[in-house]
C-alpha cells in the first residue's frame, strides 16, 4: 500500500527517535506522503566495553558452526573489525550465517556474505525457531554478534537445544541527545505522532523527558515498528496505537497510514 502527499499522514510532525545515522529513509518516506519528520535521536551507537572480543571473534571465526547477527547495525560494527584486520566476507569460510530480518540479511549480501539461515521478522524468537530448523551438527557452537544489552530469548533457545553459544557485543546503545533534555520536552507538545523503532528507543525517550513521560506523550499517537518495542512502551505506562506487523520502516509507516485511515 503506497499513500500519496494527500493521505492520512498530510501535515502530520512526526517526532522520529532513532539513531541519527538511520533516519534518513524514514524521512524521505514521511516527506513522499506529506508529514512533516521531526529527527530527534534518542539513542546513539558506539563501541563496545571490550573491543578484544570482537577483535578474537573476527580471527578466530573459523571455530564456529554458525555466525549470528541479530541487527543491522551488528553487521555494521562487525564489518568495522574486520576491515581493520585487512579482512572481508572470505573471512567466514564455510561458517554458517544466520541473520534476523530481511534488511539485516541484505546488509550481509551486499558485504559479499552468504546468507544461510534467516527469520523474516525482527523477532529473536523466530530466529531461534530458524536456526533450530536448520542442519547443525549436535552441540553446535554458535558465535552472536549483537549489542551489549539485549534480549537473552536467542541464546537461552540455542543453549536449551545443547548449542554452545558465545556472545559477542559489536556495539553498545547509549542515550542520545542528553543535552537537548528541555527542547525536546517543548517539542513535544507539536507533535502529532512519535515513531518508536526499537524497546530502547521508547526507554531513552521516557528517561529525557523525565518521571511525567506518559503524561507528556498522551496526546500523541504512539507507533511502534514490532510487539517487542510496544511491550516496553507500555511497561513504561505508554499507550501505544499503532504496532507493525512488518517490522521495518516502511512497514511501520503504512502502519501508521492505516491506523489514521
Amino acid at each position: 500500500m503506497i499513500m500519496s502527499a494527500n493521505g492520512p499522514l498530510k501535515g502530520k510532525r512526526v517526532l522520529l527517535t532513532r539513531a541519527a545515522h538511520q533516519v534518513a529513509p524514514t524521512v524521505e518516506l514521511l516527506r513522499e506522503r506529506g508529514a512533516e519528520p521531526v529527527a530527534f535521536p534518542v539513542i546513539a551507537m558506539g563501541p563496545p566495553p571490550e573491543p578484544e572480543q570482537v577483535t578474537r571473534a573476527a580471527r578466530e571465526l573459523s571455530r564456529y558452526d554458525l555466525v549470528a547477527f541479530t541487527s543491522k547495525n551488528g553487521v555494521d560494527w562487525f564489518w568495522r573489525e574486520l576491515e581493520r584486520l585487512g579482512l572481508d566476507a572470505g573471512a567466514l569460510g564455510t561458517v554458517k550465517v544466520a541473520a534476523i530480518g530481511p534488511a539485516t540479511g541484505a546488509s550481509l549480501t551486499e558485504r559479499g556474505a552468504t546468507v544461510d539461515i534467516e527469520a523474516k521478522t525482527y523477532v529473536a524468537e523466530h530466529l531461534a525457531e530458524a536456526i533450530l530448523d536448520a542442519s547443525l551438527p549436535a552441540g553446535a557452537r554458535v558465535l552472536l554478534l549483537r549489542a551489549l544489552v539485549a534480549r537473552e530469548a536467542l541464546p537461552d533457545a540455542l543453549r536449551a537445544a545443547g548449542m554452545t553459544v558465545d556472545i559477542v557485543p559489536v556495539y553498545e546503545t547509549v542515550p542520545g541527545s542528553v543535552e537537548r533534555r528541555d527542547e525536546l520536552r517543548q517539542l513535544i507538545g507539536s507533535i502529532d505522532i512519535v515513531m518508536l523503532t526499537s524497546a530502547s528507543t521508547a526507554t531513552n525517550l521516557c528517561e529525557l523527558l523525565g518521571a511525567d513521560a506518559p503524561s507528556q506523550l498522551a496526546r500523541c499517537m504512539i507507533a511502534s515498528i514490532g510487539p517487542i518495542t510496544s511491550a516496553a512502551a507500555v511497561d513504561l505506562g505508554l499507550e501505544v496505537a499503532v504496532t507493525a506487523t512488518e517490522s521495518t520502516t516502511i512497514g511501520l509507516v503504512e502502519a501508521t497510514e492505516a491506523a489514521l485511515s
